[in-house]
């Protein structure tokens, strides 16, 4: 009985390993509908047009998203889309941004969160597949490092990357993102992350322990995210670090002192700071060393894995 067991378990994993290498996705032609209206998003002449190119998009992509096998499809011929992926494949993230004019941008996206559902112990295994539409409300929520956000409520975006805790049980993730904000600034996002059993999605925890006087006695606050916000002209690092095991981040002062109150005069100062993951809280340290070590100096993102794809086709403009 014990070895018939074993058989049957064998071939069962067999066959999910063939019928996952065999799959048809059944949207293919749908697909082709969103890389023609990426072009749009990017190529229209007028801003009407690129609105109207962005709302079939929308559309388009929700319905892609319903069918549960999208999200093991490659999404790389979409240009202007980001795609990341839960490294323990349980959700993914969809954003991208639409650019009016040389000073607005707004942000759109999609969240698709997963779980199995087992029948019987040797019936078939169902799929519980959750999309959620993310609406961008940044103009309301501002530089609010605190409040909590939901899928309605979202700080947009385009995400770059994603961190799990690194403890298993901790379910929440770091998300890091670029917001394009306006005619002289530019803004980075580190952001909080939680999904429920249902794949309803929560930003704004606040596991991020941060010290706000970095010269003097300490003043250690939480927050639920990071909003870095600098010169729109400089290049800013913010990103995971494999080697030191911290998301690493430039720190940014004012080129003029007198000018600390004005956001977009913010520049790196050539002094890195990082977050550094200790029992379920994300700890603020500064002055990280970096000098004459580039094995361990933060990595400027660049979309990987991606065949004719630069920066520019998922950010407009650094």
């Amino acid at each position: 009985m014990q070895y018939l067991l074993s058989l049957l378990l064998l071939i069962c994993i067999q066959f999910s390993f063939a019928k996952k290498k065999n799959i048809v996705f059944e949207f293919e032609p749908q697909i082709e509908q969103l890389i023609s209206l990426s072009d749009s998003l990017f190529y229209s002449n007028t801003i009407m047009g690129k609105i109207n190119a962005n709302n079939e998009f929308r559309q388009v992509l929700r319905s892609i998203l319903k069918d549960s096998t999208s999200i093991q499809y490659d999404f790389s011929r979409v240009k202007c889309l980001s795609v990341l992926n839960d490294p323990r494949g349980k959700f993914r993230f969809y954003t991208w941004t639409l650019k009016t004019n040389n000073a607005d941008y707004d942000y759109f996206g999609f969240t698709q969160y997963q779980r199995k559902r087992k029948k019987s112990i040797l019936g078939a295994v169902k799929i519980e597949n959750f999309v959620y539409e993310l609406t961008n409300k940044s103009n309301e929520i501002g530089n609010n490092e605190y409040v909590k956000l939901d899928s309605s409520n979202w700080y947009g975006c385009v995400y770059y990357n994603i961190v799990p805790a690194p403890k298993s049980r901790d379910h929440t993730y770091i998300l890091i993102g670029w917001d394009g904000f306006g005619y002289r600034s530019t803004k980075k996002i580190i952001e909080t992350v939680k999904f429920n059993s249902k794949g309803v999605i929560s930003f704004g925890h606040k596991i991020i322990r941060y010290n706000e006087n970095r010269v003097g006695k300490a003043k250690v606050v939480s927050k639920a995210r990071l909003i870095f916000e600098y010169n729109g002209q400089v290049s800013v690092t913010v990103n995971f670090n494999k080697n030191l095991e911290m998301i690493v981040f430039d720190h940014l002062s004012p080129t003029n002192p007198a000018l600390a109150s004005l956001k977009f005069t913010y520049a790196p100062d050539f002094t890195y700071d990082a977050l550094k993951y200790e029992k379920k809280k994300w700890i603020h340290r500064s002055d990280i060393d970096v000098r004459n070590r580039e094995e361990v100096k933060a990595v400027k993102w660049k979309p990987k894995d991606i065949k004719g794809r630069t920066a520019e086709t998922l950010i407009p403009e650094r």
